[in-house]
Parts: structure tokens; sequence; C-alpha cells
């Protein structure tokens, strides 16, 4: 059953990225032809945008895709890391972007220009609305490291459709052409600020970084006080295989005696590391007396 909660949680955030890049591609050609109807820099910018957003969500879909093939003698862990790098890549052009963003937007505040405000007042009110119901279909995923990626893609959008709608109606009442870049540079620092916690954990998660809810040192004395039969522990490596998958590594140091015999133990321990800190992938070797292995090892 859990398998199959999988499987459909997998199908749902596949159709989810394929509904994001269908969005992101119809409202980039939408935004070209009305942008250029209305002399409109700033609808002509976004459309660029959201050309890019669909690349970049496309590169995402793949990277889902491929994560889902099963290990071989190559790669025994099979693509799981392919989701994570694709949502480093995807936060890394979102912040990429919004520093361009940023540089138009102060380049326009030096040198205002005119645009028609009732075309940006209705592409940013069809806007808010697709992209609002975009988010929210994809919030039930938040949990993916690519779905959030793809969230914050849609969300720089809808939060930029704010902007557009506001500075429309600023424009339309007061003519005041400079609220337009103002406004941009408020949401291009808050998109820079989601992005960046997903390009933060996505990085952590590439270079098999202990993950950040469990402790290296909790795990590491819960060991040490599982069973009077364990006289000490090295080379403890805890990292993130892929989402939602973690793993284990452990020299554990036991006396001199049949293998077979620490069976129970070994059995019981990886129950209690799955339980208590979600270690699905546990390797632990025993050794006795003196480490065998490398000084870099033993030290661990």
């Amino acid at each position: 059953m859990s398998e199959h909660h999988h499987d459909h949680t997998h199908a749902r955030q596949g159709r989810s990225l394929v509904f994001s890049i269908a969005l992101n591609l119809g409202f980039a050609v939408a935004e070209l032809i009305f942008g250029l109807l209305a002399n409109s820099l700033t609808l002509i910018a976004n459309s660029i945008h959201d050309f890019s957003d669909a690349v970049a969500l496309t590169l995402s879909y793949f990277g889902f895709r491929l994560s889902e093939r099963a290990p071989n003698t190559r790669r025994t862990f099979g693509y799981r890391k392919v989701r994570i790098l694709t949502a480093f890549l995807n936060a890394g052009v979102l912040v990429a972007l919004s520093v361009l963003v940023i540089r138009s937007a102060i380049l326009r505040i030096a040198k205002p220009e005119p645009v028609q405000a009732p075309t940006l007042i209705l592409m940013a009110v069809v806007g808010l609305v697709v992209n609002g119901v975009a988010v929210l279909l994809l919030r039930r995923d938040r949990k993916s490291l690519v779905i959030r990626a793809a969230m914050w893609h849609l969300l720089d959008d809808f939060l930029g459709f704010i902007a557009v709608l506001v500075g429309g109606i600023i424009i339309r009442l007061t003519g005041w052409y400079a609220i337009d870049p103002i406004l941009s540079l408020v949401v291009s620092g808050l998109v820079i600020w989601g992005a960046w916690s997903v390009f933060r954990e996505s990085a952590s998660i590439l270079i098999d970084s202990t993950p950040h809810d469990v402790s290296f040192d909790t795990v590491r004395r819960f060991i040490l006080d599982f069973a009077p039969e364990i006289a000490g522990i090295h080379d403890l490596h805890i990292w993130t295989i892929g989402e939602g998958e973690r793993a284990l590594m452990a020299h554990l140091v036991v006396e001199d005696a049949q293998v077979s015999s620490f069976h129970p133990l070994l059995s019981r321990l990886e129950s209690a590391l799955r339980d208590n800190f979600g270690l699905s992938h546990v390797t632990l070797e025993l050794e006795s007396g003196e480490c065998k292995s490398a000084d870099n090892v033993c030290l661990g």
C-alpha cells in the first residue's frame, strides 16, 4: 500500500510539473504579444522570464523522470540525486534571473518609460488567478525539492503580477511610472530569499552532508548506548541518498565472537535507527579489537 501511495505521489508530481511547464509557456507567449501591443518593457521582460522558467521546469521534469529509473551496476543508488541536482540548478537560475531583474529595475528607476496601464492591469489579474491556482496545486507536494523549486518559479510570477497590478493602478491614477521598477525590487528580494533556501538545501544534499534535522553527535551517542556489546564506533557517516531516503554507515567495535551471534543486535539497531532518525539504508560493519582501517577512518 505504501509503495502504491509512493507511485501515486510520483505520478501526481509529474503531472504537476507538466502543468507548470504548459502554464509558463502559455503565459510567456501571451505576455510577449500584449507587451508588444502595449509597448510595455515590463511585460516583455516577464515573457522572457517565463520562457526561462519553462526551460528550467522542463529540466526538472526530465530530472524527475530520470530519478525513477532503477539502480544498475554502474549507479547502484539509482538516479535519486538527479532530482536534487535539478532543484539546485533551478534555484540557481532563479537567483540569477532575479539579480538581472534587480539590475533592470535600478536602470528603469533612473529613467522611467511610459506604458499602457490598462493592459498591465488586465494581464496582472489573469496572471494572479492562474498562477495562484497553480501554486495551490503544487503546494501539497512542497516537501519535494523539485516541486518547491517549481513553486518558487510560479510564486515568482505570482508576486510579479501583484507588482504589475499595483503598478498599473498607480500609473493609471497618478502617471508615476517609477513605481513599477520599485515594486520589482521588493519582489525580486523575496524570490531570492525563497530560492536561496532550496539552493542551500540541495547543495547540502549533493555534497553528502548530514541532514539538517539529524544531529550527528546524537546518533553516535544513541548507537554507543544502544547495547553493552557495542564498545566503540568509528567511520560514522550520515547522508541523504535522495528525497525521503537517508543512509548511515558505521564500523562497530564489538567483542571477538561469531558474526551470527550479533545478528539480533544489528536487526534491533537498524530498526531503532529507522524509527528514531528516519535512516532507511543502514550499513554496519563489525570489528573487534583495534581498528584495522586507515587512520582517517579510525578517527571517525
